[in-house]
């Protein structure tokens, strides 16, 4: 099987990065910029994870995270959480919100491993 996974940030080079580190491990990828069109592409095409930047323009990563969590259709999707944001409150909104946060640049390898984690329901 192949999953589909959503990445969504602002920044052209790391969406590009993630998507081509996805797509060489044969996930289908694709991507959105900011968080509103993370919803509508969440709406339109239900993706196995989302791999979600926190600083975006228009609704930031936890606005997504907050649709997700508290919308029936979608609080079951696993959400990996990457950012240069390095604080405490970052991880623990992300633990109490049911995601696996890494923080930016993130390793491929510790990538990988982090989604294959969400898939299979440990969150590695």
């Amino acid at each position: 099987m192949s999953y589909k996974i959503l990445v969504v940030d602002d920044d052209p080079v790391d969406v590009r990065l993630i998507q081509a580190i996805l797509m060489a491990r044969g996930y289908q990828a694709t991507t959105a910029v900011d968080g509103c069109e993370a919803l509508a592409k969440i709406r339109s095409e239900n993706p196995h994870l989302v791999v979600l930047d926190v600083m975006m323009p228009e609704a930031n990563g936890y606005d997504v995270c907050y649709e997700l969590r508290f919308n029936d259709e979608f609080q079951k999707i696993p959400i990996l959480i990457l950012t240069l944001r390095e604080q405490e409150i970052d991880e623990e909104i992300a633990t109490r919100l049911h995601m696996k946060y890494l923080p930016k640049p993130v390793d491929a390898n510790l990538l990988v491993e982090s989604i294959e984690g969400l898939l299979s329901g440990t969150k590695a």
